[in-house]
């Protein structure tokens, strides 16, 4: 089990879960009062897309990224590729702070979303939209593919990360295995670049579609 990415998820679950795509349209709509309130257009998810799905390195992967971005920003060092549990490196922590006193940082839509649920949609909105909790959006937190696809770029160039790569082929999937000792620097950062690339192909579709990301 660990964390998953879709697009397309209401088309998939127009095909045979009719009780959970009545759930996500609901989700939808409760987030459009919101959007609107904003004066943010509301979100019209398709029914009918190619659908793009994949598996992230479980529920860790995300804070391995995470963890690259706030060395980045706070401190414009790559610093070497992720051991253990990244989230004990106290730039998280400090970047944390940062935001609290806010500070001028530039992965935001990466770092303030939920690693377990969630959306991200594709519109082009500066600051990470927080819905009031009575209405109830998974991940409580929801971020702009476009801005997530650009921070992604940011990070590939720093692992020299190709983006055309295919995130399903071979040699992406056995990067993580190869941590801290692959032929080249992106595969070095093998987890890095694994978690990178998904989550930019997952913005590309979103973006063509019109479709969100779906964390579940």
């Amino acid at each position: 089990m660990g964390l998953s990415l879709e697009v397309g998820y209401l088309a998939d679950l127009l095909k045979n879960d009719e009780e959970g795509a009545k759930w996500f349209q609901g989700n939808i709509q409760r987030l459009n009062t919101f959007l609107t309130s904003m004066n943010l257009p509301p979100h019209t998810e398709p029914e009918r897309c190619d659908i793009f799905s994949c598996d992230m390195y479980g529920y860790s992967g995300l804070h391995y990224l995470r963890r690259i971005a706030a060395h980045l920003d706070l401190n414009s060092v790559l610093p070497p590729p992720g051991e253990d549990d990244p989230t004990e490196d106290p730039a998280i922590e400090q970047y944390s702070s940062s935001l609290l006193g806010q500070g001028e940082l530039t992965f935001d839509h990466l770092m303030l979303h939920s690693d377990a649920e969630g959306y991200y949609l594709p519109q082009d909105f500066g600051s990470v939209l927080f819905p009031p909790e009575a209405l109830n959006i998974p991940g409580g937190m929801v971020g702009s593919s476009n801005r997530l696809r650009e921070e992604c770029k940011r990070l590939a160039t720093a692992l020299g990360l190709p983006l055309d790569l295919d995130p399903e082929s071979e040699i992406v999937w056995e990067a993580p295995e190869s941590q801290g000792e692959g032929e080249t620097q992106w595969q070095r950062y093998g987890i890095e670049s694994f978690i990178c690339l998904r989550l930019f192909h997952a913005c590309e579709h979103s973006i063509k579609n019109g479709a969100a990301i779906v964390f579940c």
